[in-house]
């Protein structure tokens, strides 16, 4: 729709950045401030005005440092585009498609960040509906950012959004049935989680029924079961995302990033040995002291380990 080069208000068109199924985003230089900025022309240009802005009013409504700024929406030559942030790095789908499975500890900090978004939009009553790798870009300094809220909608006083709409590989099984929530996003966290140490989303098929079939039968196979690098405490996560039921499920991204951040930094290994050391420990509790030396007596001990006398006194 912009050509490079072209002026559009006060901003000068650099590049295109790509184009989706409800708008073309370009890389912009606003003269004024000379900055650059990232500017979203929507495909459905006839939409009444009320409608074009539901987007940029839901984004415009958030302000935290995981999700892509909303600057303004505007109007020029008859062209309405919305200006957000330029955040100078890739999507995830495109680190993806080159590294195809990134390690657990960069996949527990992408997910943090992710979780850390979402929570601050469900906050704020605002549930994405479209949470997939190609929406979140992770800057060159690491910082994972949401962003196309075109989807989203506001649950207010609404126990869910009625209408069917997402990315099948990442839909929860209530969103196909046009009852997406704030648990859908859950899921779809879930899913990415899945898919950056898998390779691809938990349930991969061209029929977005039978994703929804087997989605709902529960035939996600464990993360672990695949790939024997993911710990037993990520796997248990990941499934706890995926659950069928939304009550089951984590209740909000909070308590995921709570339970990431217990297991953060901790080798799976070394956890483990340390559950091991930890019951033996238990086993060796003690009851008394030693009458000769007076220090603490292993549990069921004969003799003392320290001065060698007898448990009993003679």
């Amino acid at each position: 729709m912009f050509l490079q080069g072209q002026k559009i208000g006060k901003y000068e068109i650099l590049r295109s950045l790509g184009s989706g199924g409800f708008g073309s985003v370009f890389l912009a230089r606003d003269t004024w401030l000379n900055i650059k900025v990232a500017i979203k022309v929507p495909h459905k240009q006839s939409l009444e005005l009320f409608k074009l802005l539901k987007e940029p009013r839901l984004q415009a409504a958030l302000n935290h440092p995981n999700i892509v700024r909303m600057i303004s929406a505007e109007k020029e030559n008859k062209v309405f585009f919305m200006v957000m942030e330029f955040v100078k790095g890739k999507t995830l789908e495109k680190i993806l498609e080159k590294e195809r499975t990134l390690n657990v500890e960069t996949s527990i900090d992408y997910i943090t960040q992710i979780s850390y978004g979402v929570d601050h939009a469900h906050k704020n009553k605002i549930i994405h509906r479209d949470l997939r790798p190609s929406n979140i870009i992770i800057s060159e300094e690491g910082t994972a950012k949401i962003t196309d809220f075109g989807t989203s909608a506001w649950l207010e006083n609404l126990p869910y959004a009625s209408t069917r709409i997402g990315s099948p590989p990442y839909m929860a099984p209530e969103q196909f049935l046009g009852k997406a929530s704030f648990f859908s996003d859950i899921y779809s966290i879930g899913c990415i989680f899945y898919e950056m140490l898998i390779g691809q989303p938990p349930i991969v098929d061209p029929d977005p029924f039978k994703i929804l079939e087997r989605a709902k039968e529960g035939k996600i196979k464990p993360p672990r079961l695949i790939n024997k690098k993911v710990p037993k405490e990520v796997n248990e996560v990941i499934i706890k995302c995926l659950a069928i039921k939304v009550e089951d499920r984590y209740q909000k991204p909070s308590e995921i990033i709570r339970h990431l951040a217990v297991f953060k930094g901790k080798d799976s290994k070394k956890s483990e040995m340390e559950d091991i050391l930890g019951r033996i420990r238990a086993r060796e509790r003690t009851t008394a002291n030693c009458w000769n030396c007076r220090r603490p007596l292993p549990y069921k001990a004969g003799s003392c380990p320290y001065c060698g006398e007898s448990v009993w006194k003679k």
